[in-house]
């Protein structure tokens, strides 16, 4: 793509012959493309279609680059596909709305977004890198401290009354941990079916823990069920107690019939929040995409039951027939990360997107959060998944990141140790390897920074009873689980 240069400048004659010999550059990639469309990856149409005016990086060429913030046309994704779709001949970029099908320009557009973001986030690593040990933020200065590390994909965290962690390991394992790093293995506890992303993830107690000492365990099963010969499963909800380090008086919380289970290895969901005497909770689509629009089924929502697994009869979908009647959203691809605002109450969470599209919305009573009609990413390969990113009756979600920072837990920060970030929501990303900070402000985006980075996968964040705040990393030696909390540096 060519960017747009003012008829004044267009005055200049050396300009205007350089504008020229890329309008020709232009044309002959559009001849070109006419022959190929459908055949290539959308790097291959960047590289043939733009790369000549805007660099084979963005950096530029005979064209402006696109890595600065000064986008003359408007750098919405509506700004971008206008562009490319409409072109701006007589400043040189030919219009693609005729050669170009919408899910090729729509891949263009995440493409552009996603390389140019890659290349910023770079430049943040060098930012981020800490200096003696010490970590600089726009608010806050802080130091990592190791408390403990295990063998193994450790998913959530949780603190008990006497201040000892409650952590869970993918692979089934239930531990304890103490301040010292010490761990104890908790025996009894349910069978997983560790199948891909699936396993034991949520342990959550019980809001009145102290009184009643319910533990409730997030995790994938397998009842025997089959999907077209291969082994099923699903997502299940448990709650027990601990007594001399051992799981003891289970009870079912939730469960979903055999005929709902699927093989796939992914997006089994998984956080909790008890609010009221509710508990909410997701499961993601199950790889499974568009049974995430079809409220019969459970995969692709977020759910309501009481704390005791009752179904609320004032569920938005109670009385439709053959809904399952559990279901509070739908839409949800695979949300990891779910938390109540501590002001408001309101229900928040993250939800990975594929290639690119991973959100954080505004969970509300019956809502479509658009997944797949909409999204604002692609497919792994490069190829669309629709050119729409919006829908009357879809939800749209606060911020979107491309690319994918593979999201994962959340917290509402509301802790004494860190004031200039209080009740900002803590994002944690995966394959980023970055801790996002998100100051929320009537339901609008009004601060975001990475506060960590390149330290590890993260996959949970708490705030404890210090006042500190506690991340679950994986170590850079695969399937190597880390605790370490954030401590003010001064």
């Amino acid at each position: 793509m060519m960017a747009a240069y003012s008829l004044s400048i267009l005055m200049n004659s050396k300009l205007f012959t350089t504008l020229l010999f890329c309008l020709s550059i232009c044309s002959l990639s559009y001849l070109n493309a006419q022959n190929r469309i459908g055949t290539g990856e959308v790097n291959e149409l960047y590289q043939q279609l733009c790369a000549a005016c805007h660099g084979k990086d963005l950096e530029g060429g005979l064209g402006l680059s696109l890595l600065d913030d000064e986008w003359k046309h408007g750098s919405s994704d509506e700004a971008l596909t206008m562009s490319i779709k409409n072109g701006f001949p007589e400043l040189g970029m030919v219009a693609y709305g005729s050669t170009l099908s919408d899910n090729q320009i729509r891949s263009l557009v995440i493409y552009i977004k996603e390389r140019r973001q890659q290349i910023l986030t770079e430049k943040t690593a060098e930012k981020l890198k800490p200096q003696g040990g010490i970590f600089k933020t726009e608010k806050h200065d802080y130091k990592l401290e190791k408390i403990g590390e295990a063998d193994g994909i450790l998913w959530s965290i949780d603190f008990m009354p006497d201040n000892r962690m409650l952590v869970t390991q993918r692979d089934g394992v239930l531990w304890v941990f103490d301040h010292y790093g010490n761990k104890t293995r908790i025996a009894g506890t349910p069978n997983v079916w560790q199948h891909g992303q699936g396993g034991l993830m949520e342990a959550k107690l019980h809001p009145d823990y102290e009184e009643n000492g319910w533990i409730y365990l997030g995790y994938s099963e397998n009842i025997g069920a089959e999907e077209r010969g291969r082994d099923a499963g699903m997502t299940a909800i448990v709650r027990g107690r601990i007594e001399n380090n051992r799981w003891v008086e289970q009870e079912s919380i939730f469960h979903v019939p055999g005929e709902f289970h699927t093989s796939a290895g992914v997006h089994f969901g998984t956080r909790f929040v008890f609010q009221d005497g509710y508990l909410f909770f997701p499961i993601g689509d199950r790889g499974r995409q568009d049974q995430a629009q079809d409220i019969s089924r459970p995969n692709g929502k977020v759910h309501r039951i009481y704390d005791d697994g009752r179904i609320p009869e004032d569920n938005p979908f109670f009385n439709e027939p053959n809904a399952y009647k559990t279901i509070w959203t739908f839409g949800n691809r695979n949300p990891q990360g779910l938390d109540a605002h501590p002001i408001t109450g309101e229900l928040w969470s993250t939800e990975h997107g594929p290639r690119g599209g991973d959100e954080a919305n505004w969970i509300r009573r019956g809502r479509n959060y658009g997944w797949p009609v909409i999204t604002y990413g692609m497919n792994y390969n490069g190829t669309p998944i629709t050119d729409m990113t919006h829908m009357v009756g879809m939800e749209q979600p606060l911020h979107y990141w491309l690319p994918s920072i593979a999201v994962c837990g959340i917290e509402f920060y509301t802790g004494n140790q860190f004031d200039g970030w209080t009740n900002d929501l803590f994002v944690a990303g995966l394959a980023s390897q970055e801790l996002h900070r998100m100051r929320i402000e009537n339901n609008e985006l009004i601060e975001h920074e990475i506060v960590l980075k390149n330290e590890g996968r993260i996959r949970d964040i708490t705030t404890g009873p210090d006042g500190t705040i506690y991340v679950l990393l994986t170590s850079r030696s695969p399937k190597f689980g880390e605790i370490y909390k954030m401590v003010p540096s001064s």
